[in-house]
């Protein structure tokens, strides 16, 4: 028996991106829920769950914890919903299903009436519909699309794992059925090689086997185009569905897999198949055989989220130059269906519009532009030192690398533009030879100074990023580099300037001046924004706090009399005294600054805004410490911390020394107790008595020493008798 398993089958790049999110939640220190089956394979779901990752119907279940989104996005409203209840969650929207929500919604607010080719039940379309307010039409096949009423304007998208060809029947039938029809091929890529590899594989065999969940509307696709070339096809969902049955009598067998089918199942089925007959795997996609010579997590921690994403674009760049090449003989000769669906009313019937549209192209041609305009140009090539741009005036343009962008980490042009693109430019100068000298770059900074400008006129509050720190303060990136001086970093004296570089804040420009030409044209400040939350948060303390809460803070700074705690807009000072049961040398023996505590609301002083803080309180002292850890007749170590004539006092337990009287220190009569121990020895020592009333506890050497003898005895005594029986 020869087997076959097509080119591309398995996980998909955004089944497999969403996976690897999964997998890396797990390994964090919390609860982590999937919003919905992750993707429509059981097996996917009971591995995720035994990584205790559990999957949960609607966000009403939780309250704590974090939510992965799975792979067929959700609507914009559950977003919403996960930041109200401030649940953290990461996303895991295939990138090509995000690419269909945001169509959704651009069709949507441009007045378009938006038809969904897909399953209304499917969750990827449940997604869709919210992005444009459910203001959508959804239509599984032609005949749901005939009965659509007439609209002036209409946009059309798919499900992207619909079948293609069923797509553009549907998109002939639309098409009379508007004034204005704009319609998006938003069918994966990844879907239509699945199918196109396995009815290739089809028509080399005799069965295929379809290895994918039933629930999944991919494999169900794919079981369908298995089955209208005629070949004998069975879907089963892992190797316990394989009967042997099946593959009596088969000579070839042909193996594919849907998008959400992990390699690890695609890998039993093929083992268990080649244990059926003495042959191997006759051929075999490369990489689903090295993805079968690891273990799952393996082959799944192989791709990183980065290279997934960089996959699915890049199939998605792709995916005009494929269409292109499906197209037959046949179809070239006549108006294709693909044809049909790209034309649009106005293009067939307005010959006028058209005329009007040459014209003013020609016109545009003859149009030279001047030294000093903005223009708009089109890209037609891109080196990595400069990029060409026709601008009209049958002449081009010349952006060098350096007029492209303020960005100093750019090495090539094709990191930023590419050709076709549109571009605003400003031109220069004219060379001898014709062409124009343009720049990119002055046309944003001018847009964006005006904008800044603007913001300064309004006292808007701007985003940015600290990028540097300089003599006097810190350069900030707010679309230019602005300056923030040392003393509007804080409402207050900063020591550490470089604390702030890379972090983002919000920023007022206090000075504006474009013409500067030395120094900062932008110079910003932070202090009046941090002033106005310290007293937002200060008048929410207030508002809150009572004696006797416990509440969590941050030590500012330490003193040489305590610490001070920020409480989350007002400070309180936590006394050396309130630090602990024992008596310490220094606050900083203890706490550090930066440490986050639980204190104790000792007093409140409203009128002077003061607050005493406590650590004791929430600390056993040491006293319940010894009742809860020792009892009378226990032997244990102690540390001799001062001795008396009447015997020598030992420390238990920080706090709480117990007295080994005089006579207690030897089984002979002792003079004095510096005849026996001395201070800081480490002695062992029996509880005689604990008396927590009056807080004492006697002690005893002399019965500890005892003790310990009578047991070296009495292991001695244990082990001649071993030695007498052998």
């Amino acid at each position: 028996m020869e087997i076959i398993i097509a080119e591309y089958a398995g996980f998909c790049g955004g089944v497999r991106r969403a996976y690897n999110m999964a997998l890396q939640a797990s390994q964090e220190d919390q609860s982590w829920y999937t919003l919905g089956p992750l993707v429509h394979n059981q097996a996917v779901v009971q591995d995720l769950r035994n990584r205790s990752i559990t999957s949960v119907k609607d966000l009403d279940e939780l309250d704590a914890g974090g939510v992965i989104i799975r792979s067929h996005g959700v609507r914009p409203q559950v977003i919403s919903e996960l930041n109200r209840k401030k649940l953290k969650f990461k996303d895991a929207t295939c990138p090509l299903v995000k690419r269909v929500q945001e169509l959704a919604q651009l069709l949507r607010g441009e007045g378009y009436e938006v038809v969904i080719f897909g399953d209304r039940d499917h969750p990827e379309v449940q997604g869709i519909l919210g992005w444009c307010d459910n203001q959508a039409l959804v239509v599984a096949d032609i005949n749901q699309a005939r009965e659509m009423a007439a609209v002036k304007k209409l946009g059309v998208i798919s499900q992207t794992t619909k079948n293609q060809e069923h797509y553009f029947e549907v998109i002939k039938e639309l098409i009379h059925k508007a004034d204005e029809v704009r319609s998006f091929n938003t069918i994966c890529s990844a879907s239509r090689k699945r199918q196109e590899a396995a009815i290739k594989v089809c028509r080399q065999v005799d069965l295929m086997i379809v290895i994918g969940d039933r629930t999944s509307s991919n494999t169900q696709t794919l079981v369908q185009e298995c089955k209208n070339t005629g070949v004998k096809t069975i879907l089963i969902q892992d190797v316990s569905d394989l009967n042997t049955g099946y593959l009596r009598g088969a000579q070839r067998v042909g193996i594919t897999a849907g998008a959400s089918t992990p390699d690890w199942i695609i890998k039993e089925v093929v083992n268990r198949m080649t244990h059926y007959d003495e042959g191997a795997p006759q051929e075999q996609n490369q990489e689903v055989n090295q993805d079968m010579e690891q273990d799952k997590v393996e082959e799944t921690a192989q791709k990183t989220t980065e290279e997934i994403v960089q996959e699915t674009a890049k199939e998605t760049v792709q995916e005009t130059t494929e269409e292109t090449a499906q197209k037959t003989v046949e179809e070239s000769n006549q108006e294709t269906v693909e044809e049909t669906a790209q034309k649009t009313v106005e293009e067939s019937n307005q010959e006028t519009m058209e005329t009007f549209v040459k014209l003013e192209a020609e016109m545009a041609d003859l149009a030279m532009p001047n030294r000093g305009d903005i223009v708009k140009g089109t890209v037609i090539q891109v080196l990595d030192d400069e990029v060409m741009v026709d601008v009209g005036g049958k002449s081009e343009g010349i952006i060098p690398l350096r007029e492209l962008s303020n960005r100093k980490d750019i090495e090539s042009a094709d990191e930023l533009v590419e050709v076709g693109q549109e571009l605003e430019v400003l031109v220069l100068k004219w060379d001898d030879d014709g062409t124009i000298l343009l720049s990119k770059k002055k046309v944003d900074n001018k847009k964006l100074m005006d904008q800044l400008e603007e913001d300064f006129k309004q006292g808007k509050v701007l985003d940015g990023t600290v990028v540097e720190s300089v003599k006097g303060g810190l350069l900030v990136d707010v679309g230019v580099i602005g300056f923030l001086p040392a003393s509007h970093v804080e409402d207050g004296y900063v020591k550490n300037l470089d604390d702030y570089v890379g972090k983002d804040f919000q920023f007022k420009i206090i000075e504006y001046n474009r013409h500067k030409k030395r120094g900062s044209q932008i110079v910003l400040s932070r202090k009046e924004l941090v002033a106005e939350e310290k007293k937002r948060l200060k008048e929410q303390f207030w508002e809150n706090v009572e004696e006797g809460q416990t509440i969590r803070g941050k030590i500012k700074r330490i003193v040489d009399y305590g610490a001070f705690i920020d409480l989350g807009g007002f400070e309180g000072l936590l006394h050396v005294s309130e630090i602990d049961h024992v008596r310490i040398d220094h606050p900083s023996s203890v706490l550090t600054e930066g440490e986050e505590l639980d204190v104790y609301i000792l007093a409140l002083d409203r009128e002077r805004e003061r607050v005493s803080l406590s650590r004791k309180k929430l600390l056993k002292s040491p006293w319940e410490i010894v009742l809860e850890k020792y009892n009378e007749g226990d032997i244990i170590e102690g540390k001799v911390v001062r001795l008396a004539p009447f015997g020598a006092f030992v420390e238990i337990e920080p706090g709480v020394d117990g007295l080994v009287h005089i006579s207690q220190l030897a089984d002979y009569r002792v003079e004095k107790p510096e005849d026996v121990v001395s201070v800081g020895e480490i002695i062992k020592i029996k509880i005689l008595s604990i008396d927590p009333e009056r807080k004492r506890i006697g002690l005893s050497l002399k019965e500890a020493q005892e003790e310990e003898e009578d047991m070296e005895v009495q292991e001695y005594l244990e082990h001649q008798d071993e030695e007498e029986d052998f």
